[in-house]
């Protein structure tokens, strides 16, 4: 969406790393490639694999000298890369595509990657959605090395701010040495590869803007507001002023919060806790730097999405030891999120994967899965006792409560008999995501050990919208009422019965997600690592009464605008 005021344009993203920045605009719109399907004569055989071997040859040694002098997450997302460029089932069925089909390298290359990216969109994992630029990128980049293409790094002047649709890591990564200030992106996700990057090297970055590369064409000059998914273009010598103050200002918070290593509690002393979303074991060193008190939400499917084939029992186990060995605080594990088989490819394919066999469903159908998934868990409990939680993921009827809950005392008593040792006391809990879950949340916490709200999920159901959906996004309103009532319904009901109760979705991060749900009294919000100085700057220098008001006005609302509009008016006067 844009809005245009006075030759300004202001374009709402997704925050995918904070921070302000301000600069000249730098607008890079590589045009795709069109790969056809092209036969090769016999002879030409050899010559095709002997490039693609070199194309791989080529992209690991670039990816090995990017990797040098790197933090460890940003090496580690490239590790992840290099994994994928040298998987020997992708390596078998390219040259299988070039030696027995007689396909040209380029085409080779492009089919079998487009075979697994059409399996990543139909999982119905948000997560694996986000991937496939990742994927595409890889792709690209083979295909360009096979066929003597050199990367087109573009001249950059010191600040300016990146836009294009999207971007690799190693690019990311170039640019970033040649100093850009701000990156936007329309595609991607909060958690593509890109702007976790980001996220490591402090750069500013909106993601999902859509339009901003045909926006920013004419622009000269651009503000980034990444904590707010704010672009800028061609601002006014008022609104250059007000952001050059609040970059001041920021910068004087931030020192303060660093020296004073200030609790976290709100101004008069209720404490909170804010941890930490993540997905890799290279996010740790920046949650820990960004003082996460745990693990919130540890997502399970890179597991499977590594290496393009389900991870073994004991690959599983080595995971969990290596995030537990290298955190502090509680780990929340959550189930696999993801429909199943069709990773392999063996599924029909269905009309809507986000309303089809996902989550607890497919796992309650693919026992085996489940089972060698909760034995990980469960031995890695042993080892690290009253550390480890187990989150069940897409809940929707209170039938798949009990039988997973029968499953793990399952598992349980075949690992006692085993002799080994398991944390008894284990809690479990399910994800309020679907309408339905926040609505039985009075019988369901009867069974569960807590609550975690996944607020991406429960806008989407709720609201019916698909956020991949260009013509409907504006409907997808954290925001919006019917979603407060909903989580006001859960956090009751949680009460109630006594049991703990966490939100782990986007708006946990968002700072009027963060006051408001604080002043409801949900006082443990797990969020990208990123985000938490900046909640945290926020609600240290506010009262629980003060966050109190606000959350029950925000609960009064009709409409998503009456709430933001509240939200910039307390803005400008706080």
């Amino acid at each position: 969406m844009s809005i245009q005021i006075n030759g300004e344009i202001s374009i709402k993203g997704l925050p995918g790393s904070d921070g302000i920045a301000i600069g000249k605009v730098l607008v890079i719109d590589h045009k795709a490639k069109k790969i056809q399907p092209k036969k090769i004569k016999s002879e030409s055989i050899l010559t095709n694999l002997k490039q693609f071997a070199s194309s791989r040859q080529k992209f690991l040694k670039e990816l090995n000298e990017l990797s040098n002098n790197l933090d460890q997450k940003t090496a580690g997302i490239l590790e992840t890369q290099k994994h994928i460029v040298s998987d020997i089932e992708i390596e078998q069925k390219i040259n299988t595509a070039i030696e027995d089909e007689h396909y040209s390298v380029d085409y080779s290359i492009y089919k079998v990657f487009n075979e697994f990216i059409e399996r990543l969109r139909e999982s119905g994992s948000e997560l694996f959605q986000q991937r496939i630029i990742d994927i595409e990128n890889i792709r690209d980049r083979l295909i360009a090395l096979a066929c003597e293409n050199e990367a087109n790094i573009f001249e950059v002047e010191k600040g300016a701010i990146l836009i294009v649709k999207e971007i690799s890591p190693t690019d990311l990564i170039s640019y970033h040495e040649k100093g850009i200030s701000g990156l936007i992106m329309d595609r991607g996700g909060v958690t593509s590869h890109a702007a976790l990057i980001a996220q490591s090297l402090n750069i500013p970055c909106i993601v999902s803007t859509k339009i901003a590369v045909q926006s920013a064409s004419l622009a000269k000059q651009a503000i980034i507001d990444a904590s707010n998914g704010e672009l800028v273009l061609n601002p006014s010598k008022e609104k250059l002023s007000e952001f050059r103050k609040r970059i001041k200002k920021l910068k004087r918070a931030r020192k303060v919060l660093k020296n004073s290593k200030a609790a976290s509690e709100t101004k008069d002393g209720v404490a909170f806790h804010l941890r930490a979303n993540i997905e890799f074991t290279q996010e740790l060193e920046l949650a820990h730097r960004c003082g996460a008190e745990g693990i919130g939400l540890l997502r399970t499917e890179a597991l499977l999405y590594e290496g393009f084939i389900k991870k073994s029992e004991s690959e599983q186990d080595k995971f969990y030891e290596e995030i537990l060995q290298n955190s502090s605080g509680p780990v929340t594990i959550r189930l696999f999120d993801v429909g199943g088989d069709k990773l392999n490819a063996h599924t029909p394919e269905e009309a809507n994967p986000f309303l089809g066999w996902r989550g607890i469903r497919m796992l309650l159908d693919e026992k085996e899965m489940l089972i060698s998934q909760l034995r990980a868990i469960l031995k890695i409990s042993g080892k690290f006792p009253n550390r480890v939680k187990i989150l069940v993921p897409m809940i929707s009827v209170f039938e798949e409560v009990i039988e997973v809950k029968r499953t793990i005392k399952q598992v349980k008593k075949a690992l006692d008999k085993e002799g080994i040792e398991i944390d008894d006391s284990i809690q479990v809990g399910i994800m309020i995501e679907v309408p339905s879950a926040a609505l039985l949340a009075n019988h369901i916490a009867k069974e569960v050990d807590f609550f975690s709200i996944g607020t991406n999920d429960l806008t989407q159901y709720t609201l019916a919208v698909d956020r991949g959906n260009d013509q409907i996004s504006k409907l997808y309103q954290q925001h919006n009422p019917a979603i407060w009532r909903l989580i006001k319904l859960t956090k009751e009901a949680a009460d109630e019965h006594k049991i703990d109760l966490t939100v782990c979705g986007q708006l946990a991060g968002d700072v009027l997600g963060a006051i408001c749900l604080i002043g409801m009294g949900i006082t443990d919000l797990s969020m990208s690592p990123a985000s938490i100085s900046r909640v945290k700057e926020v609600l240290i220098t506010r009262s629980r009464e003060e966050l109190s008001e606000i959350s029950e006005y925000i609960l009064s609302c009709k409409t998503t605008a009456e709430v933001q509009q509240f939200y910039e008016k307390w803005g400008k006067v706080s």
